[in-house]
């Protein structure tokens, strides 16, 4: 939906529909803002889990090189499946890779 927005003393521009006065495809410096994605709510120690999830590490060697018990493990699993709405932890994983949370089995950074 397009229409015009104006502002005390300015020209109309053609926009999208604003909130509070302020466009839906708001911009800094220049450069458009990405949206939100699932991911970003995951903590470090989420993303590694899920990181090693994704390598086919199972539970107990994923506590082992995180330095935590298996538990924890499970509970950093619970709480990424329920941060990003995923039904399984294949399911985490792919939600990961798709908004470039987590890096592809045999991908280096930067490839």
């Amino acid at each position: 939906m397009l229409f015009e927005v104006q502002g005390p003393g300015e020209r109309g521009v053609a926009g999208r529909v604003t909130h509070g006065g302020m466009s839906s495809e708001r911009r800094s410096h220049g450069r458009p803002v990405r949206p939100p994605r699932r991911s970003d709510t995951l903590s470090e120690r989420e993303i590694a889990v899920l990181d090693e999830i994704a390598q086919g590490t199972p539970t107990e060697e994923v506590a082992r090189k995180l330095h935590v018990s298996p538990h924890t493990v499970r509970t950093h699993i619970k709480n990424i499946l329920r941060k990003l709405d995923a039904r399984t932890r294949a399911h985490a994983v792919a939600i990961a890779l798709s908004e470039d949370a987590i890096e592809g089995v045999g991908r280096e950074a930067g490839d």
